[in-house]
């Protein structure tokens, strides 16, 4: 844990961490990546001499706290000077939105959440969106920080954002408890600081998250401030993903875009560690600060879906259809940063095979965690297992479908075409030799067809006719006291392979379902000769 005292010491560098403040608050932060352009950053020792940065390896830790099962969150931009571009407004709205309405899909960050868990399951991916809210109350005149600025000539203790929380919740009858999340979003004409401290959002932190009260009473809350985010350089200190610019896929001129990875980060925090004492690293670290910028993880922003990085339109998460750019969060399942849990299998198989030879399939996924794979061969027939074979016994186009679940409960699906056809080699292939090309064939005789309502049915057989040459010999031995050489003979055998299938809905390409008999082989020797 990083302990606090009447100084907050988080270095520039440190992704953030579970941190403890004054009167026994804790708050779990988001470090600035890198010091602002126009700001003063303060790289400050921690009294233990733990430092959270790329260290982090391994799992997360759970630690014997609440997670969240079910959320709705609230967006309450304090503004009483109407500082907020509109715009900016609009857009965290719509994000918040966008992410109650995909609620419980595998598709994006929250989906990482829910295999971290208490003794009531996991942190899952259920959430609906409150409500946004402007407080026009005026900023508070006395007990101010003195950490402002030209530009942002208010400053605000933590302390006074809660109270001021507080009050709004109870005047607009809102919730409390572990079910609801607050953003208080702050202009770029405030400066927020850690009660007692000169650790600020203008010189060490972008974000970070806290809560108040106890039990029902529980106010789960993330301090919003705009500080940085008044001018590109400045914001790009709390987006590091290693361009040089500002990624903006949503074009918003007052920065809500950035603003947006910071309230992502804050509640993928709060979902799995809401009170400081459930998920995080032994270095105080919690699952976002392992993948806050390149600083900690090379991959914490991808992999992008599209955009680009010169034009600053890169986003890599799509969520009820609208483009959002992101940071990671870690996964114990992967040991990686992940925007999503969403499996991606992939199938191995040959574009084509013969009916009644066994056909490879071989499956992967985009995963270290364990993985049972299901298959469906499209001919009615189920299989399991990363390795399989399958054996089609008439010929057509069949679709593949491989589904992928880990051990969380993570899964995904894919498809593939195979098609099943007799080869020339089958069809017009000989066996040479003294006694004359052979020709091979393969032929389907199948019976009337049945209708039961919508359904036909029909017996089909498949008989495959194939030749090869073999040599038989026989061992050296010894008669009469006289030894007799090891003799060999080649001959010409007949290779005949019968499979009978029972298929229903059949057309000229597709079997809906398929039941087949066993392949019967039965070899007979035409000639022999010494």
């Amino acid at each position: 844990m990083l302990a606090l005292g009447a100084v907050l010491a988080l270095a520039p560098t440190a992704g953030a961490a579970v941190v403890n403040g004054q009167g026994g608050a804790r708050f779990g932060v988001q470090a600035i990546s890198a010091p602002a352009a126009s700001q003063s950053a303060q790289p400050m020792a921690v009294d233990d001499g733990m430092m959270a940065g790329p260290a982090d390896s391994g799992d997360a830790v759970y630690h014997g706290g609440p997670v969240v099962h079910g959320l709705t969150t609230y967006a309450i931009f304090w503004d009483p000077g109407s500082a907020f571009q509109g715009s900016t407004e609009s857009l965290i709205s719509r994000y918040l939105a966008d992410v109650a309405h995909d609620s419980g899909t595998t598709g994006n960050l929250f989906s990482v959440a829910d295999q971290y868990s208490d003794g009531q399951g996991g942190a899952s991916y259920a959430q609906s969106f409150g409500g946004e809210y402007v407080d026009t109350d005026p900023y508070p005149t006395s007990g101010n920080c003195g950490e402002s600025t030209a530009t942002a000539t208010t400053c605000l203790y933590d302390s006074q954002e809660i109270g001021e929380l507080q009050s709004f919740i109870t005047s607009h009858n809102l919730p409390r408890g572990l079910g609801a999340m607050y953003f208080v979003i702050t202009p770029d004409t405030t400066v927020t600081c850690m009660d007692g401290s000169s650790e600020c959002s203008n010189n060490s932190f972008c974000s970070y998250h806290s809560y108040a009260g106890s039990g029902s009473q529980t106010v789960l809350y993330a301090a919003i401030p705009f500080t940085l985010l008044d001018s590109a350089s400045d914001a790009k200190s709390c987006q590091d993903d290693g361009n040089g610019i500002v990624e903006t896929p949503n074009a918003d001129p007052g920065f809500g875009d950035v603003a947006i990875k910071s309230m992502s980060h804050e509640e993928m925090e709060t979902i799995t560690d809401p009170l400081m004492n459930a998920w995080y690293f032994a270095n105080g670290d919690e699952i976002a600060d392992a993948c806050n910028g390149v600083f900690w993880n090379p991959d914490a922003f991808l992999p992008s879906e599209g955009g680009s990085a010169t034009a600053g339109t890169l986003f890599n998460q799509t969520i009820n259809g609208d483009h959002y750019y992101v940071q990671g969060s870690w996964s114990n399942a992967t040991q990686s940063c992940a925007l999503s849990t969403a499996l991606v299998p992939s199938i191995t198989a040959p574009a084509s095979a013969t009916p009644g030879s066994s056909v490879a399939l071989a499956a992967a996924a985009s995963t270290n965690a364990a993985v049972t794979y299901a298959w469906q061969f499209g001919d009615g027939q189920t299989g399991s297992g990363q390795d399989v074979t399958h054996v089609y016994a008439a010929a057509g186009t069949y679709t593949l479908t491989l589904t992928a679940t880990d051990a969380y409960g993570d899964s995904g699906s894919t498809t593939s075409r195979i098609t099943i056809a007799a080869a020339a080699s089958q069809t017009h292939g000989t066996t040479a030799g003294k006694t004359g090309a052979r020709k091979g064939k393969t032929t389907t005789k199948c019976g009337a067809t049945r209708r039961s309502g919508a359904t036909k049915t029909r017996l089909c057989t498949t008989t495959t006719i194939s030749y090869a040459s073999r040599q038989l010999c026989k061992r050296a031995s010894v008669k009469d006291g006289k030894a007799k050489a090891r003799s060999c003979r080649e001959v010409t055998v007949k290779i005949t392979r019968r499979q009978r299938c029972t298929l229903s809905n059949s057309n000229q390409a597709e079997i809906v379902s398929s039941r087949c008999t066993p392949v019967v082989t039965h070899e007979t020797v035409l000639k022999r000769r010494t």
